[in-house]
């Protein structure tokens, strides 16, 4: 039995499979590993997004360190 397949029973007495969607874990961040407060990874590109380069990769706190280093 693989992962995303899943018997079940009907009220009939049948036993048909059903495909498992697959759950996305959310984003974290590429320095310290924190989990990112943005909305969940998904497979489509719609939804919000924030604005500030890198938003997705890293936290507000790593940006702003790694921004502050650039400028030395």
């Amino acid at each position: 039995m693989t992962k995303n397949i899943m018997k079940k029973k009907t009220p009939g007495g049948r036993i048909v499979t059903h495909k498992v969607k697959k759950v996305s874990s959310s984003s974290h961040c590429r320095i310290c590993g924190s989990s990112l407060r943005t909305n969940k990874k998904s497979k489509t590109k719609s939804g919000k997004r924030v604005a500030r380069p890198l938003s997705a990769e890293l936290c507000p706190a790593c940006l702003k360190s790694s921004i502050q280093m650039v400028e030395l």
